[in-house]
């Protein structure tokens, strides 16, 4: 059987004439060079001068004060307070009219104050609820005059403004549980939170309060829109700045009311109220979204303003009434 001959392979370089290469001028050869200072590069020595000549220009100059210095640089400004220790004191009334604790030392301890529980008749609830209506719109019309429409019957400070709100809630609270203003509730202990029964066949769900006619979303309106207005306003740590307008109250009483209205939603959400008000789900569902937006972005409004050391009190907005929500 023949075999399909070996083919032939060329030898190295046979392809090649090495003779006929062209040889490379001077130009290409200068084209090749990457680094052509490489031979001129310092020594050690020369690169401890080169530092040292550039250490002595940022160094502050008497003959060139306004040369770039090192020690000129201003030192970066950082937040002092690592304790988180809370600087408000809840236990002060928010208005000095109002003070409860002085009451309810000065009352008689065989006959402490009792929240009242009185059913309103229908027309009485239509009045409430225009009345209500009527207050925060006009809170709304004084905070756009505020913004430059009509200053002088506008909000003057956000302290006015706190105050508005602050009576406008106890008005809608005194419905709910009968007590005349919500201070105590930073007194009282945390109603627990009753478990939820799971939804299915065979359980229903739990009977709406006949005192409950809207209460709850008015709150729930107060506390979206409580946030968009502070938003707007200025305020400042500095107490030279705050005392001369607001006698240094603004930032306390700013807290005092968020931890109010966080008081006030965690007794609806476990229905720890006189008259046994509880936020449906859709309610709680408005509110947590509420309540988180004002957590993230109450920081970076005080941030903003220069406003620092306050981690205990911003940590805790929305604490208690977004552990009691398990929606």
């Amino acid at each position: 059987m023949s075999e399909p001959n070996t083919p032939l392979h060329a030898g190295p370089d046979a392809q090649n004439d090495l003779d006929a290469l062209a040889e490379l001028d001077d130009a290409d050869i200068l084209d090749l060079d990457l680094d052509p200072g490489i031979d001129d590069s310092p020594s050690v020595p020369d690169l401890r001068a080169l530092n040292t000549q550039q250490e002595q220009e940022h160094t502050l100059s008497p003959l060139n004060p306004k040369k770039r210095t090192l020690e000129a640089s201003p030192a970066p400004v950082f937040d002092n307070a690592h304790d988180y220790q809370p600087r408000v004191d809840f236990t002060s009334p928010f208005s000095p009219s109002h003070n409860i604790l002085k009451a309810a030392e000065d009352s008689n301890a065989d006959h402490p104050l009792q929240p009242r529980s009185r059913r309103l008749s229908m027309p009485q609830q239509s009045r409430f609820v225009s009345y209500v209506d009527s207050r925060l719109m006009e809170i709304q019309r004084k905070f756009v005059q505020s913004r430059g429409l009509s200053p002088e019957k506008g909000y003057p400070s956000l302290i006015e403004l706190l105050h508005d709100i602050k009576a406008l809630v106890d008005f809608i609270w005194y419905s709910i549980d009968g007590t005349p203003h919500t201070d105590h509730l930073l007194q009282q202990p945390l109603p627990e939170v009753p478990e939820e029964p799971e939804v299915g066949h065979g359980t229903t769900a739990a009977p709406k309060s006949a005192a409950d006619f809207g209460q709850a979303s008015f709150l729930i309106r107060i506390a979206d829109d409580l946030l968009d207005y502070v938003e707007k306003f200025p305020i400042s740590d500095d107490a030279l700045v705050d005392e001369t307008h607001n006698g240094g109250e603004t930032i306390p009483k700013l807290f005092k009311l968020f931890f109010i209205l966080d008081r006030v939603f965690r007794a609806l959400i476990s229905g720890a109220n006189n008259n046994a008000i509880r936020l449906n789900g859709t309610d709680k569902i408005r509110f947590v979204g509420i309540a988180e937006r004002t957590r993230m972005r109450l920081p970076a409004y005080f941030e903003h303003n220069g406003v620092h050391g306050y981690h205990f009190e911003l940590s805790k907005i929305y604490e208690h009434s977004l552990d009691a929500c398990s929606c």
